[in-house]
């Protein structure tokens, strides 16, 4: 028997019910939900009772005493390793993914060769997600000691970010901040995050149900949306990048930044316009483009466009030439990312190389993309 079919087997004596649907192993994307039968749109396809649910509530007591005030994703993550040989769940337990491909596709284990190389916005969201597991694995650590290594809580608290679903009570939404509302639930968390979604999402205090959006045919992946991300973050906090991703952009700020004078830079700050200089698929943000007008106009001139009695319009072709200048910057340091990720020592595992390859051709497509519309 497959470790899916045991988890399903295990799940639906827990009260899970499955319509319509099947966990299996798909080639390339690890584990995913799948219609077993033609399915309409609005179609429940999946319950999961919330006396499943691992959450603050469930946190076995003596746990949750040990580490009162710390944040949930910490405390389910040491509970996982506290009650890792227990059998209750154990078929749950076994389709999460390997640790070994957890250290893989994650930048926070990748080394330091590899996150200097990382493009500006996912290092920043790596530093940060450093920082809060560093605050984490020291509150477990102090409370105990002996009980887990600093790469297995790792682990753990890994697969708690990348698998939890939000989850409130009346009595959370008051007590607790939003991110401590979250919960693990078996079944649903082999769910794969498309865009455009698939299922809708919803939960009372009985269940959370899952809800076709669509019509599906037999074999079809279902999907649900974990939010509007871009790869920077999906590769950060869940290990993966997605093509074609219409919620993808990339931070020009090394790029940019550097052509403005410091009396540029002050009048950019006092605007409330300096930094976070964005690209996506079909426009330079706003922010970028009040940037690129100083380059190219008067202080007066550029004060009218601020003050909205200069049309935005009037100076697009010249902001867009200053914009090239930025973008063919850009590529060119993106080539030379590449050849440096294609040099990265024996330190740097080969899915993790190609994990930030794929991340760098991604952008490397978006500039190119606007470079070649600019220039027609």
């Amino acid at each position: 028997m497959q470790a899916t079919e045991r988890l399903l087997q295990w799940a639906t004596a827990q009260g899970v019910i499955l319509n319509g649907v099947e966990a299996k192993p798909l080639p390339g994307r690890g584990i995913g939900i799948v219609a077993t039968r033609p399915l309409k749109a609005k179609e429940d396809v999946l319950k999961v009772p919330c006396t499943l649910l691992r959450s603050l509530a469930t946190t076995p007591k003596p746990v949750a005493r040990k580490l009162k005030g710390a944040p949930v994703q910490a405390l389910l993550a040491a509970a996982l390793c506290l009650d890792a040989d227990d059998d209750h769940d154990a078929a749950w337990r076994a389709v999460f993914p390997s640790r070994a491909h957890v250290e893989a596709s994650m930048p926070i284990y990748w080394p330091r060769e590899l996150h200097a190389l990382l493009p500006p916005t996912a290092r920043r969201l790596r530093d940060r997600q450093r920082a809060k597991f560093g605050r984490d694995w020291a509150l477990v650590a102090a409370a105990y000691p002996d009980a887990m290594t600093r790469r297995r809580f790792l682990y753990a608290w890994n697969l708690v970010n990348s698998r939890t679903f939000y989850h409130a009570t009346p009595q959370t939404e008051t007590t607790l901040p939003r991110e401590d509302r979250i919960a693990l639930q078996p079944v649903a968390d082999l769910f794969n995050h498309a865009p455009d979604g698939g299922c809708s999402v919803a939960f009372d205090h009985a269940d959370y149900t899952f809800t076709t959006t669509r019509p599906h045919g037999p074999g079809d992946e279902l999907f649900i949306c974990y939010g509007p991300h871009s790869n920077d973050f999906l590769l950060v906090e869940y290990g993966f990048t997605l093509a074609g991703n219409p919620w993808d952009e990339t931070c020009l700020d090394p790029y940019l930044c550097p052509f403005f004078s410091a009396s540029q830079r002050q009048c950019l700050q006092d605007a409330g316009f300096w930094e976070r200089y964005m690209l996506d698929a079909e426009t330079a943000c706003f922010r970028t483009q009040m940037a690129l007008r100083i380059l190219c106009l008067a202080p007066a001139q550029w004060r009218a466009v601020l003050d909205g009695t200069r049309p935005e319009d009037q100076d697009q072709d010249a902001a867009d030439a200053e914009l090239l200048k930025v973008l063919t910057r850009y590529e060119k340091d993106i080539r030379s990312k590449l050849v440096e990720i294609d040099r990265a020592g024996d330190d740097a595992s080969g899915q993790a190389k190609a994990c930030l390859r794929s991340r760098w051709i991604q952008i490397k497509q978006l500039v190119v993309t606007t470079i070649s519309r600019l220039q027609n």
